[in-house]
């Protein structure tokens, strides 16, 4: 097997079209790419990273991309790989929860959890919905678990917590999934457990908390670099926000036509309202 043999900036910029090429060779500050679908977005995206490891602007480790799904961070990461060698498998390359879950792990003793915490999926999620509605003496029928589960994870999406909830509410039915609320963190805790929005609700409440580990980790990840910023939930935004407000090196790429995660919280202001 031949050796990588890195490319150079021209490399790089050959074969991108004209709005391609200004957005990899942007000088520092926010930048926002807006394209249609099939118009080359990650790929904008891969040789803006490579660029600034080839230009020397930054360093692999100085770099946090992310994007939303597995599959999509694994493309992007074999993508920026061809481009920048071996050295890709060293950078922060991945999705918003398992970026906050990699935080986690190191810092979660600030939280009062151990590192080695567990992370409950959709099915472990409505299951302790469900026990704690049991609890509660509340009728799963008439409360379904799967539906009471979806406006916690709303709430936490909004990065509305189980004692903020409960002061906002205004039916029978907020005030059962209060109640459900606090008790199903309460377990959480107990089990030394996160569920998904967990994950990045507790990264904000870290950095929100602890200012001297938002200053590392804004001094770790001088560039920021997000894909399908459309689909971004209030939380998300909130982890952005935090993390590149000082330096202000944030690329966004995305399209605001295509927004699929509304359901999710996704709030499509976020990027039209980027400038």
């Amino acid at each position: 097997m031949s050796a990588f043999s890195k490319p150079s900036v021209h490399d790089l910029l050959e074969g991108l079209n004209e709005p391609q090429r200004l957005a990899v060779e942007c000088a520092g500050g926010p930048l926002l790419v807006l394209a249609g679908a099939g118009s080359g977005k990650t790929r904008v995206l891969t040789h803006r990273i490579a660029y600034l490891i080839a230009s020397g602007t930054a360093k692999p480790q100085d770099i946090l991309a992310i994007t939303f799904t597995n599959k999509a961070a694994g493309e992007m990461k074999e993508r920026t790989e061809t481009l920048v060698g071996p050295i890709a498998r060293t950078m922060w390359v991945s999705t918003f929860h398992s970026a906050c879950a990699r935080i986690l792990r190191k810092e979660a003793q600030q939280l009062g959890y151990r590192r080695n915490f567990s992370i409950y999926d959709a099915a472990d999620q409505v299951r302790l919905t469900r026990q704690c509605l049991n609890e509660l003496g509340l009728d799963s029928k008439r409360f379904p678990p799967k539906g009471v589960h979806a406006v916690i994870s709303s709430a936490k999406n909004r990065l509305v917590d189980a004692a903020q909830f409960a002061a906002q509410v205004e039916t029978f039915f907020d005030d059962t999934v209060a109640k459900t609320y606090s008790l199903y963190q309460e377990k959480c805790f107990a089990n030394n457990a996160m569920d998904f929005d967990d994950l990045i609700m507790r990264t904000v409440d870290l950095f929100m908390r602890f200012t001297e580990r938002l200053e590392h980790y804004r001094k770790a990840f001088r560039h920021i670099l997000v894909d399908e910023y459309q689909d971004t939930n209030h939380a998300q935004y909130s982890l952005i926000n935090l993390l590149g407000s000082e330096h202000r090196n944030v690329c966004v790429v995305g399209d605001d036509d295509q927004s699929i995660y509304s359901w999710r919280g996704a709030d499509v202001r976020n990027i039209l309202d980027f400038e």
